[in-house]
C-alpha cells in the first residue's frame, strides 16, 4: 500500500482526529500543571514526569485506536478476498507505523530524563576540582545587627585562600551574582543549586555562629561538592561579641590548615584584620558605588577608622583613577604598603594601578591576568579582562578563550551590565579577525534587550567591512524610529568613518551628509565638524571650529583638525603654529596622546615617516587600541600592510 493511499484510510477511519484529540488534551494537560504545580506544592519536576507519562502513553493510544475503533470494521472486510488483501496491507503499515512512533518515543523519553535527571544522578561521580564553594555563614544569633558577620566571615576567608592560592574560590557573592541574572525559566535556583550544579566545587566551607551570653561562637565544617557528605568539622571557635573578626580570623587559620598539605608552606598571616567599624564602612560604599560623592566618603570614613586597611585604599585610588585625575590617584598609590610581603594579591593589585599610571600595557596585561587567575568567575573580572587584552595589547585572539570561560546560555544580560561588555569586547574581536557572521549573529539579539548606542557600533562596523550597505541602510532606517537625534547622528558619523577604511567614499559622503543636513546645535557641532572634516570640507570646517576651540582651546584632536584645515586651504604656515604649540603641551599622564595627534596631522598632509614615529610613540606612552584609533582610522587606512605599522599594532605582545 502506498503512504497516501494509507493516510487517506486514516483519515476515513478518523486515525487523525482521535490522535488530534490525544495532542490537545495532552497540551492542555501540560500548561495546566505548568501554572499550578507550585501552589498545589507539587514537586519541581512535575512537568517533566507528566510529558514523559504522556509521551509514553501515545503508543498505546494507538494501540487502543486499532483495538477499539479499526479492528472490528476490518474483520468484516475479511469475508471476501478483496477485504483480506486490503486488511493486510493497511494493518502492515499501521503496526509499522507504530513500531516507528514507539522508537522515537523511546529516543525522546531518554533526551528528557537525561536532561531533568541526569545532572543530579551524575553528581556522585564528578571528578573533585580545585574549586572551593563557600556558602554564606548562618546568623543564629537572632539579631539583624549580626547579619554583616555572615559576609565578613567569607570574604575573610575568601581572601586567606586566594592569598595563599589553595585553589580558585566561588564565594557567595559571585554566586549571588548568578542568581541575580539566571534566566527565569531555571525556575526556583538557591545558592546551594547554583553551586553545586554551575560551578561543581571539590569542596564547600559551610558554617554558622549564634550568641552564648556575651561570648559568639562559631562552628563550621568542610563538606564535599555535592555538600551531602562532612570532610571535616572544625571545633567550636568562640569570642567577645563585639570583636567578632577575632573569631573570623582565628577560624580562617583552621581552614587554611585544612587545605594546606603539612609542612607544605608557612601559612602564617602577618597582616591584621581591619577594625569592625571599618570593614561596615567599606561594605557600605561598595552598595553606593552608583554614588560618586557618597562612594569615596565612605572609603575615607573606612580608612579613617582603620589606617592599615587595604581594601579601601586600593579602591579609593581606582576611583580617582576612573575620574581621570590621574596625578592625585598616584600620590595615593605612592602612600600604600601591603600588609605583608608575601600577599601576593595585594602586591599585584599594587602592580597593577603602577602600571596604569605609569602606562606599561604589557604590564597592566600580566596583572589583571593574575587577578583574573584569583577569581576567574567573576563577571566584573572576566570584563576586565577582555578590555585588557583587547585595547590595552591587541589581543583579539585571547578574547573568545577568556569569553568562554564564563557561560552565557543562562544569563538575563539586560540586567548584566558586565555581561553586555563581555559581549561588546566579543563583538570587537571578532571585527579584528573579519569574523563579521559572528558579530552579525551575536548582536541582533543582544540589541533587542539592551539598545545602548555603543553595542550598535561593532554591528555597523561589521555590515560596512563585509559589503552589506543594504542591511545596514535598513538597519539605520529602524534606528531613526527608535533612537534620539543624537544617537541617530552619531551612527551615521561611524558609519561614514568605517565606509571611509573600506574606501567606499561615496557611502561614506552620503552618511556624512546626513548629519550635515541637520541644524546645527550645541549638541550636534561636534559631530558636524567630524563630518566636514572627512568629507574634506575644510572651508565650512574651520568656520564650524571657532566656536567648538573656544570651548575647548586645549583640545588635541579640534587643534589637529584646524591644522589640517589650514594646510588644506593654504594656510601652511598657520597651521605649522598650530602644530608648534600643539608640541608644547606635553605633560605627564597623558598616555600619547599629544603624539597620536601629530600622527593625525602628518598623515592628513602626506608625510609617512613622521606620522609613523609619533604613532610608535603614541603606543609606547600607554594609548590604547580602541575602535576608532590605531587600524580604525581613516587617516591610517593606507599604512596597515606596512611593517613599521604591524609592529605598532604588536608593540606589547
Amino acid at each position: 500500500m502506498k503512504l497516501n493511499s494509507f493516510l487517506k484510510e486514516c483519515s476515513e477511519k478518523e486515525v487523525f482526529k482521535m490522535l488530534s484529540i490525544y495532542i490537545v488534551s495532552s497540551w492542555v494537560l501540560i500548561q495546566v500543571l505548568a501554572v499550578t504545580w507550585q501552589p498545589l506544592a507539587l514537586p519541581e519536576r512535575s512537568v517533566t514526569v507528566l510529558i514523559i507519562a504522556l509521551l509514553l502513553g501515545f503508543p498505546f493510544y494507538i494501540f487502543y485506536i486499532w483495538k477499539s475503533r479499526i479492528a472490528p470494521s476490518e474483520a468484516e472486510e475479511v469475508l471476501s478476498e478483496k477485504g483480506l488483501k486490503k486488511y493486510s496491507k493497511f494493518k502492515r503499515m499501521y503496526f509499522t507505523s507504530l513500531a516507528v512512533i514507539c522508537i522515537l518515543v523511546v529516543v525522546a523519553v531518554s533526551l528528557i530524563a537525561n536532561n531533568a535527571f541526569g545532572k543530579q544522578l551524575s553528581l556522585a561521580t564528578v571528578a573533585a576540582t580545585d574549586k572551593i564553594g563557600i556558602l554564606n555563614f548562618g546568623n543564629n544569633t537572632g539579631s539583624d545587627e549580626y547579619e554583616v558577620v555572615s559576609k565578613m566571615t567569607a570574604d575573610w576567608i575568601t581572601h586567606g585562600i586566594t592569598q595563599h592560592q589553595l585553589g580558585q574560590v566561588v564565594s557567595p557573592e559571585i554566586v549571588n551574582d548568578y542568581i541575580s541574572i539566571i534566566k527565569a525559566s531555571e525556575q526556583k535556583v538557591d545558592n546551594q543549586s547554583v553551586l553545586k550544579n554551575y560551578f561543581k566545587p571539590g569542596k564547600v566551607i559551610t558554617g554558622n555562629f549564634f550568641l552564648n551570653g556575651p561570648k559568639l561562637i562559631f562552628q563550621s565544617s568542610i563538606m564535599d561538592g555535592n555538600i551531602d557528605e562532612t570532610l571535616i568539622s572544625f571545633p567550636p571557635v568562640e569570642c567577645n561579641a563585639e570583636t567578632p573578626l577575632d573569631c573570623i580570623e582565628a577560624l580562617k587559620q583552621l581552614i587554611l590548615g585544612y587545605f594546606s598539605t603539612s609542612g607544605a608552606k608557612n601559612l602564617s598571616l602577618q597582616e591584621s584584620p581591619p577594625k569592625y567599624a571599618a570593614y561596615q564602612a567599606l561594605l557600605d560604599a561598595k552598595s553606593n558605588f552608583s554614588n560618586p560623592e557618597r562612594y569615596i566618603a565612605l572609603l575615607n570614613e573606612a580608612i579613617a577608622e582603620d589606617s592599615n586597611y587595604f581594601e579601601p585604599k586600593v579602591l579609593r585610588v581606582g576611583y580617582y583613577y576612573n575620574k581621570g585625575e590621574f596625578q592625585r590617584a598616584d600620590s595615593l598609590l605612592q602612600n600604600i604598603v601591603p600588609n605583608s610581603r608575601d600577599n601576593r594579591r595585594q602586591i599585584n593589585l599594587l602592580n597593577h594601578y603602577e602600571a596604569l599610571l605609569s602606562g606599561n600595557n604589557k604590564k597592566i596585561y600580566a596583572t589583571v591576568v593574575n587577578e583574573y587567575n584569583f577569581a576567574p568567575f567573576d563577571l566584573q573580572t572576566n570584563a576586565s579582562t577582555l578590555v585588557v587584552a583587547h585595547q590595552y595589547v591587541n589581543r583579539p585572539q585571547d578574547v573568545d578563550t577568556l569569553f568562554t570561560r564564563i557561560d552565557m546560555q543562562t544569563m538575563e544580560v539586560s540586567g548584566c551590565t558586565f555581561c553586555q561588555h563581555r559581549y561588546y569586547i566579543k563583538a570587537l574581536a571578532a571585527l579584528e579577525r573579519k569574523d563579521y557572521r559572528d558579530v552579525m549573529e551575536i548582536m541582533p539579539p543582544l540589541l533587542v534587550e539592551v539598545p545602548e548606542l555603543y553595542l550598535k557600533r561593532p554591528l555597523i562596523a561589521a555590515y560596512v567591512r563585509s559589503g552589506r550597505f543594504e542591511d545596514l541602510d535598513a538597519f539605520l532606517k529602524k534606528e531613526a524610529i527608535r533612537s534620539t537625534d543624537d544617537e541617530l547622528w552619531a551612527m551615521q558619523l561611524f558609519a561614514g568613518r568605517e565606509a571611509l577604511l573600506t574606501d567606499a567614499s561615496e557611502k561614506a559622503s552620503q552618511y556624512f551628509q546626513k548629519v550635515l543636513d541637520a541644524a546645527a546645535t550645541d549638541e550636534n557641532r561636534r559631530m558636524q565638524i567630524d563630518a566636514l572634516y572627512f568629507s574634506e570640507a575644510y572651508t565650512e570646517m574651520l568656520a564650524l571650529l571657532k566656536k567648538e576651540l573656544s570651548n575647548n582651546p586645549n583640545d588635541p584632536t579640534l587643534t589637529v583638525m584646524e591644522a589640517v584645515g589650514l594646510h588644506k586651504t593654504n594656510r601652511s604656515s598657520e597651521a605649522i603654529k598650530r602644530i608648534e604649540a600643539l608640541d608644547t603641551w606635553r605633560t605627564t599622564y597623558q598616555y600619547g596622546s599629544i603624539d597620536y595627534a601629530l600622527a593625525q596631522y602628518h598623515a592628513a598632509i602626506g608625510n609617512r615617516v613622521e606620522a609613523l614615529q609619533h604613532l610608535l610613540k603614541s603606543i609606547a606612552d600607554g594609548n590604547t587600541y580602541t575602535p576608532q584609533s590605531f587600524q580604525n582610522d581613516p587617516h591610517f587606512k593606507t599604512y596597515h600592510t606596512l611593517p613599521e605599522f604591524k609592529k605598532i599594532m604588536t608593540y606589547w605582545h
